[in-house]
């Protein structure tokens, strides 16, 4: 799933977003408006025919559809949201293509594999040219709006995209059990083991994670690139405390099922503290630099 900042100076009003957002002809976006507006898209579908990387063994060949969807947090934060569910042991030749379209989000393995080494190649190994991608699949799903009447792609904010990975096992006999890693390339993986019907619960913390973390890697990198700009530092951090510095809020939509995920989460990485450590950070820089141009003033009226 990927993350970044709609491409607009205002963030867009909630009809506004309700437009942009419905992207399959004839079906409505979801919404909802308390307590943060968000605006969730119709699913898209996106035929498959790759490989996935695994621990051990030969690549298995997946053939289907996946399902991406674009979701708009108070109007301005937008995700594209990809999955699929791998099918193991359901053919073991190519079937047409008809028969994959019959089962939308669902990729069938023809190659034997092993479960746990499935989600484990796809979390750990980078994407290649014939490797499942599903990140590029969510920047698609964002790249679909750029040219909605609705954007006027003059953010005052510069900001980057940021992925995260995740993967479920599904065992319906099995209770929640799970954990994140922050790679080196700064992607967070998620891994779980869940019951099928608490899938879409996962998936929905995954997108509020995702979301947070690049909220607090914006604020962070905006507050750096303050102290190069030189005479620009007061913009950049004024553009950063009006686009990011009140979203704050990771417990708005997250799923009841997925509380204790993450309070453990927070428990180990402390997300909420550093935002607030960060956004005091730059408000208090803002502050010292309305000071000295305060001063600055009233030192040439008095020369």
């Amino acid at each position: 799933m990927t993350t970044g900042l709609l491409n607009t100076s205002e963030p867009l009003p909630l009809d506004a977003a309700r437009q942009a957002l419905a992207l399959v002809p004839g079906v409505r976006a979801d919404w909802r408006q308390y307590p943060v507006e968000q605006v969730v898209s119709p699913d898209l579908y996106f035929g498959l025919d790759c490989r996935l990387s695994v621990g051990s063994g030969s690549q298995p060949r997946i053939i289907g559809t996946a399902r991406a969807r674009a979701v708009l947090t108070a109007g301005h934060f937008l995700q594209g949201s990809a999955r699929v569910d791998v099918l193991l042991g359901a053919s073991k030749r190519r079937m047409p293509w008809s028969h994959y379209m019959a089962r939308t989000g669902v990729a069938e393995a023809i190659n034997k594999a092993h479960p746990a080494d499935i989600v484990t190649g796809f979390l750990q190994d980078r994407p290649g040219k014939s490797l499942l991608d599903l990140g590029n699949t969510g920047a698609h799903v964002m790249s679909l709006l750029e040219e909605a009447p609705q954007i006027d792609k003059q953010a005052r904010l510069k900001t980057q995209t940021h992925k995260l990975l995740w993967a479920a096992h599904i065992q319906d006999d099995v209770e929640l059990d799970g954990h994140v890693e922050a790679g080196d390339d700064g992607v967070f993986r998620v891994q779980m083991s869940t019951p099928s019907e608490l899938l879409p619960d996962f998936m929905e913390m995954c997108e509020i994670l995702a979301l947070h973390h690049w909220l607090l890697v914006a604020l962070k990198n905006a507050f750096d690139r303050s102290s190069r700009t030189g005479l620009s530092a007061e913009r950049e951090l004024d553009a950063a405390l009006s686009y990011l510095g009140h979203v704050w809020n990771p417990k708005a939509h997250l799923p009841h099922a997925m509380r204790w995920f993450w309070d453990a989460l927070e428990d180990a990485a402390q997300l909420s503290w550093e935002w607030q450590t960060t956004l005091t950070r730059v408000r208090d820089k803002v502050s010292l630099l309305t000071r000295k141009a305060i001063e600055e003033t009233l030192l040439k009226e008095v020369l």
